[in-house]
C-alpha cells in the first residue's frame, strides 16, 4: 500500500462550499441511470452505454450478457505457434500502409486506451490525421482540444475522450467522417402473414434496419449499405484533403471490414482497391474463452497480442479463412485494483491513485467525477470528465487522476452537489 499512500501527501485540496457545479448530467447513480430508461422499448441497449460512459463498466456488462448470447469458446493450438505483442505487430505493419482502420466495442472502454496507446508510434511514423466514428459532424475539434457532450453519442465516456484530447495533444488533425441520417416519416405499410402486423419505414434507411414487436422484441431486420457508403465518401474527401498524410480511422465493430458492404470495403473501392491495414479488437475481447486444445488450459493474456504459426509466419485470425480483416487481435485480460477496472492503469498517460478525504465520504454513497477545471468552467454541463467513480462509505474506491489540477464534483444521494479543487502532482 505504500506504494499508493505516499504520493497522496502532494495533493491539495481546497473546499469551496460556494460553488455548486452540477457538471455532466450523464455522471450518476447507477440506479437513477436505469430508471430514467426502464420504460423505453430498448432500455438494455440504453442501459449498456449510460452505464459505460457514467463509469459502471462492471454493471454494463451485465447488461451485455442479458441481451447478447455469449460465444462459444474458441479452441485453438499453440503447438508450433509463438505470441507476438500486438502493438509490435501493428507498428510493423503501419510502416507499409497510409491507412489504419482499428475497432471498438462501443461498450469496452479499454478498446479506446488500446487505440490510444498506438497514436504517439504511429504519430512518429508519419500518421497525422485520426477520425473517430464516436465523434459527429458540425463539431468545434478545430478550435479547441476537447471534446463536449454532445458532439458524439459515446465521447461522454471519459477514456474516449482522453483518446480525443490525446490525439489532438500529440499534433493530429481530429476529424469525424460520421454520416447522419436525417429521417423522413414514410407511413407506407406492409402486413405480416396475419395481415396484422405494420412496419413503419424511416427513408433514408440506416445500415441497420430492426423491426421489433409490442413486445420490443426483434422479429424482422434487413441490412443497407447507405451508412456505409457515406462514411467512406466522408473519409474519402478528408483524404484528398490531406494528400500527404497517413490516417487513423478509429470505428465501431464490423464497420472495418475490406468484404461485403461494410465502410472499410466501400473505402477501398473508392480508392482503387489500396491495400489497407484493418485491425478487430471486438471478437477476442476479454470475455471470449480462449482455451489451448493440448492442454484443454485457459489461454491467459497480460498484453494484447496475435499468434504466429512459426512454419507459415501468418498470423492466427479469427474469421478462420474468410479474411475481412487482416489482423485478430486477443485483447488483453485485465484484473480489478483496489476497485477500479484494470484497464485504467494501462493508460500510457499516467494515472496517479487519489484516495479522498474521510470527511468527504460522511453522507456517501456519492458520485465524484474529476474534471479538467477549464473546460468545466467553460461548458458547464456539456463538460466530459477525466474520471468517476461511485464511492461507499463501506467500499471506498479512489480516483484514477492525471497529474495537473482538477476540479471535483461530488453528488450525494439527496442530490446535493458540491465541489472542490485538487491538484495532482
Amino acid at each position: 500500500m505504500k506504494l499508493f499512500i505516499l504520493p497522496l501527501l502532494c495533493f491539495i485540496m481546497l473546499l469551496s462550499a460556494d460553488q455548486h457545479e452540477p457538471g455532466n448530467p450523464g455522471y450518476d447513480f447507477a440506479d437513477s441511470i436505469i430508471a430514467r430508461n426502464s420504460r423505453a422499448p430498448d432500455a438494455a441497449e440504453m442501459n449498456l452505454s449510460a452505464l459505460s460512459v457514467a463509469g459502471y463498466y462492471h454493471e454494463s456488462m451485465v447488461y451485455e450478457d442479458s441481451i447478447m448470447t455469449p460465444k462459444a469458446p474458441v479452441r485453438i493450438t499453440l503447438h508450433n505457434k509463438h505470441v507476438l505483442d500486438a502493438r509490435e505487430l501493428i507498428l510493423r505493419e503501419a510502416a507499409k500502409h497510409r491507412i489504419i482502420l482499428i475497432n471498438e466495442a462501443h461498450y469496452r472502454p479499454q478498446h479506446r486506451l488500446f487505440t490510444k496507446s498506438l497514436l504517439s508510434a504511429l504519430y512518429q511514423q508519419g500518421y497525422n490525421v485520426f477520425l473517430a466514428e464516436g465523434i459527429l459532424p458540425n463539431n468545434q475539434l478545430d478550435k479547441r482540444a476537447y471534446p463536449v457532450k454532445g458532439e458524439g453519442p459515446f465521447l461522454s465516456e471519459p477514456t474516449y475522450a482522453s483518446l480525443i484530447r490525446y490525439a489532438a495533444k500529440k499534433g493530429y488533425k481530429v476529424r469525424a467522417y460520421e454520416y447522419l441520417v436525417r429521417s423522413t416519416w414514410d407511413d407506407s405499410v406492409m402486413l405480416d402473414k396475419n395481415g396484422s402486423m405494420k412496419y413503419i419505414n424511416y427513408q433514408p434507411r440506416d445500415s441497420a434496419l430492426i423491426i421489433k414487436n409490442e413486445k420490443g422484441e426483434v422479429i424482422q431486420s434487413a441490412f443497407t449499405s447507405l451508412r456505409e457508403q457515406q462514411q467512406a465518401k466522408n473519409i474519402l474527401a478528408i483524404i484528398r484533403a490531406n494528400p500527404k498524410s497517413r490516417f487513423i480511422i478509429h470505428a465501431g465493430y464490423a464497420h472495418i471490414h475490406e468484404s461485403g458492404p461494410m465502410m472499410g470495403s466501400q473505402l477501398r473501392q473508392l480508392l482503387n482497391y489500396e491495400d489497407i491495414l484493418t485491425i478487430d479488437q471486438t471478437e477476442l475481447n476479454e470475455k471470449q474463452i480462449v482455451i489451448d486444445t493440448l492442454t484443454n488450459d485457459t489461454i491467459r493474456r497480460a498484453e494484447a497480442f496475435v499468434l504466429v504459426d512459426n512454419t507459415t509466419k501468418k498470423t492466427w485470425n479469427y474469421y478462420g479463412n474468410y479474411y475481412p480483416v487482416d489482423y485478430s487481435i486477443f485483447n488483453a485480460g485485465f484484473k480489478d485494483s483496489l476497485g477500479r477496472p484494470g484497464f485504467l492503469f494501462k493508460d500510457v498517460e499516467k494515472r496517479v491513485v487519489t484516495w479522498l478525504e474521510p470527511a468527504l465520504l460522511k453522507d456517501c454513497g456519492c458520485v465524484f467525477t474529476a474534471y479538467n477545471p477549464v473546460e468545466l468552467k467553460t461548458e458547464h454541463e456539456n463538460a466530459i470528465a477525466t474520471d468517476v467513480v461511485y464511492v461507499e462509505k463501506e467500499h471506498v474506491r479512489p480516483l484514477l487522476l492525471y497529474k495537473g489540477m482538477h476540479t471535483i464534483v461530488k453528488k450525494n444521494a439527496r442530490g446535493e452537489y458540491t465541489q472542490f479543487s485538487l491538484e495532482v502532482k
